[in-house]
């Protein structure tokens, strides 16, 4: 506790006001009360020294004092933490608890604008917290006081004002004890009050150790007898036959200590150096403690042998504290598993394991099939129940050494033991999916939750957070491709991860810039020729003006929240540019292609609808299109009041990709579906293979059979057109006529009833 002088003095200035009280009788009387008894420049009193101490293990601070003020300084009865002698009264935080009479508790001097200009608070000690207690003169003057400060914020609390009060009344029962001592002394006390004051100051250093519940314990090493307190008597459960030898005090020490006390003891016996150490207890009256031991070696002389002294205190309370603190710090409070902090820190010794013996190890990536499901269904309270039962089915389904910790929301980390084969590791995440996709019963309800997992060799040209990395990679493509399967890391993932990475960083920077637009590709009725719709299709320009298409950054269009964005550029295009394109195309409809993001999104109805009424345009001249694996979702109720919604406000739903999905009937009769688009894979070979005719014929009729327009994509030559008109296909899209061009050419165009080639519409000068 060192400050910088100049520093001190400007503080001291701009405080004098306030340290330099006025001088009165109350002041005197009081300054009075200190020097009369000779308290302050005493030599230093073990009592009070222990006092100090014990406030500083108990409020587990760095500093602990016993201040008294005169009236230019402080002086320090006690002290711990501390190595300035005299400190001048206007930079102490004492002296506003002796003007305000009552305790102080400071959560944070750097925020309390009576302190945060100290200089002990913005140089050193740097003094955040403090907590002090007024001291009493015997004669009811108001000294000094009894308290504890440390470095961190808000470090103290209302709970403790009470224990260092009760400890404060000890420091006043010793400075009145001592006080008469002294007073005594100058009179020449007789022998029996000098005995009265001892025995007052043993019972005073009693209810001080009854209060810190701390002990104190001597051992003669010449007759081997161990002597206790009442305390450390307490302490030990009060044992009906009290050890009087150390060794028998080893047997109440728990077994994974025992030894190491043991140890410790025999080599303290040798070496003669002062010790400290901390062991679990089993106390004789049944109950386990956190005991602390500290203690010393003292020569023998003339007046007494050699023995060793110390204390023991009891800390359960504080050693379980710091446990909880310790749990909270490394333990998901829900499912009891690890975090994320403490599985990373397992990742990194297991590296340096392996990377030391050449053995094996395997992490594992765990994400949720069908999770969401149940917290919407059932609301969190059940969706915790349910991460907490799987929790316990993945810790029963490890073997010994194994790690399990929670790594996000519904996403799981598995690190294994040291020594498992690759074929080990792979059943063992067969096994745990196993235990996971066993059914919950729910409110008399089954559902199942099953997961996904991706699988990584530990090693050692990685890092731990490379290593973390590259499973979680195998468990994005496992997902996409192969949910509920254990999928194992390998190399060429990366191109593919970059590819994505690439294709998102494109759409992210052309959204920015505006650079994303809407190019519409005509659809046609294929008798006339006529341009009957368009199906907007997003396009965007690079920094150097090259046109991009969906398909070519399609990992963007997938990932969630760039679809979104996307989905709400198209909309806008369209909203701005329809009234321009019925101009010269009166009657059309516009298509736009939904996204799984877009249907899951419980604003999307609205938010569509509000877009195209405030652009004035009616949802009947906007067809919606979607795929049958958008329908294949685990929320498929969801995505069925979307659609619901939107068809009941006059907009057309439409199945695009149709027949090649592995349910379209009964999408056909489980949606609100208005319109089927035939995929292009049919319509490419249907002119020479005939399976693909009659699939293609069958699918017309059973469309129209059902109310449904059929559009087919991918028209590319007459002869093709033709054929779908004899099959009664009545509409078409595909190159044939045109690919997706923007609003500006699209308005110029039209098809001659019997010229494919596109001709330009004349407009009024």
């Amino acid at each position: 506790m060192q400050g910088d002088p100049r520093m001190v003095g400007e503080f001291v200035d701009r405080v004098g006001s306030r340290s330099r009280m006025r001088t009165n009788d109350k002041e005197a009387k009081r300054v009075e009360s200190l020097v009369n008894p000779r308290l302050l420049d005493t030599p230093k009193q073990a009592a009070f020294d222990r006092i100090t101490r014990h406030c500083a293990d108990i409020f587990d601070c760095s500093i602990a004092l016993i201040s008294l003020i005169d009236a230019h300084r402080q002086w320090f009865l006690s002290s711990v933490g501390v190595d300035l002698k005299e400190p001048p009264r206007g930079i102490s935080f004492c002296s506003y608890t002796i003007e305000s009479g009552c305790t102080l508790l400071l959560p944070n001097a750097a925020e309390d604008h009576r302190f945060c200009n100290s200089p002990l608070v913005i140089d050193a000690p740097a003094i955040r917290s403090y907590l002090g207690v007024p001291l009493k003169s015997p004669e009811g003057e108001l000294i000094g006081t009894l308290c504890v400060a440390d470095q961190r914020e808000h470090h103290f609390h209302t709970g403790h004002i009470a224990r260092l009060e009760a400890l404060a009344a000890t420091v006043e029962d010793l400075i009145a004890a001592y006080s008469k001592d002294l007073r005594t002394s100058y009179i020449g006390a007789s022998h029996g009050a000098r005995s009265s004051r001892l025995k007052l100051s043993e019972r005073i250093f009693k209810q001080t150790e009854k209060i810190a519940k701390l002990g104190s314990w001597e051992y003669d090493i010449e007759t081997q007898r161990l002597s206790w307190s009442d305390e450390a008597f307490v302490i030990f459960g009060s044992p009906q036959n009290p050890p009087t030898r150390i060794e028998e005090t080893f047997p109440y020490y728990t077994s994974e200590d025992r030894q190491r006390v043991a140890t410790t003891v025999t080599q303290i016996l040798k070496d003669r150096m002062p010790f400290e150490f901390e062991s679990g207890l089993n106390a004789a009256d049944g109950t386990i403690k956190r005991l602390k031991a500290t203690g010393e070696y003292f020569e023998g002389d003339k007046h007494s042998p050699a023995r060793l002294v110390g204390v023991i205190q009891d800390i359960t309370e504080t050693y379980q504290a710091r446990l909880a603190l310790q749990r909270a710090a490394n333990r998901d409070p829900l499912t009891g598993l690890y975090n994320r902090n403490a599985f990373d820190r397992f990742v990194q010794n297991a590296l340096a394991e392996v990377r030391q013996t050449g053995s094996h190890a395997f992490l594992m990536m765990l994400d949720l099939d069908g999770f969401k499901d149940i917290n919407d269904t059932f609301g969190h309270l059940v969706g915790d129940f349910v991460l907490t039962e799987i929790s316990s089915r993945i810790r029963d389904a490890l073997p010994g050494g194994a790690i399990v910790a929670r790594w996000g929301g519904d996403e799981f980390a598995v690190l294994t033991n040291l020594g498992l084969s690759f074929e080990g590791a792979e059943q063992l995440g067969k096994e745990i999916l196993g235990a996971l996709n066993r059914q919950f019963d729910i409110s008399g309800r089954k559902m199942a939750v099953s997961a996904t997992c991706g699988l990584i060799e530990i090693d050692t040209e990685s890092s731990a957070r490379e290593i973390v990395r590259k499973a979680d990679l195998a468990l994005y493509h496992g997902k996409e491709r192969e949910p509920g399967r254990v999928h194992v890391y390998v190399p060429s993932l990366e191109k593919a991860n970059h590819f994505r990475q690439v294709a998102i960083a494109t759409v992210r920077e052309a959204l920015d810039d505006d650079r994303v637009y809407a190019a519409y590709q005509p659809i046609i009725e294929l008798t006339t020729n006529r341009i009957v719709g368009l199906e907007a299709l997003m396009r965007l320009h690079t920094i150097t003006g090259e046109q991009i298409t969906a398909s070519e950054v399609l990992p963007a269009i997938l990932d969630p929240i760039l679809s979104r964005e996307i989905g709400e550029r198209m909309l806008s295009c369209v909203c701005a540019e329809l009234a321009d394109l019925e101009q010269t195309h009166a009657g059309i409809h516009i298509s736009i292609n939904a996204t799984e993001a877009d249907l899951l999104t419980r604003d999307f109805v609205g938010h569509v609808l509000s877009s195209l009424n405030q652009a004035g345009i009616s949802p009947a001249k906007i067809t919606l299109e979607v795929t049958e694996t958008m329908l294949m979702v685990n929320d498929a109720d969801t995505v069925r009041d979307v659609l619901s919604s939107l068809s009941a406000a006059g907009m057309t739903i439409a199945l695009d990709d149709f027949g090649t999905g592995f349910s379209s009937l009964s999408h056909l009769r489980d949606f609100p579906i208005n319109k089927v688009k035939i995929d292009k894979s049919f319509i490419s070979s249907f002119n020479k293979d005939h399976q693909s005719r009659l699939i293609v014929q069958a699918l017309v009729s059973m469309a129209s059979n059902l109310g449904m327009e059929v559009i087919a994509e991918g028209v590319e030559t007459e002869a093709q057109r033709n054929l779908l008109i004899q099959l009664g296909c009545k509409f078409g899209q595909g190159y044939l006529y045109s690919p997706a061009e923007t609003a500006c050419r699209i308005k110029e165009m039209e098809f001659a009833q019997n010229a494919i080639r596109p001709v330009r519409i004349r407009t009024a000068a």
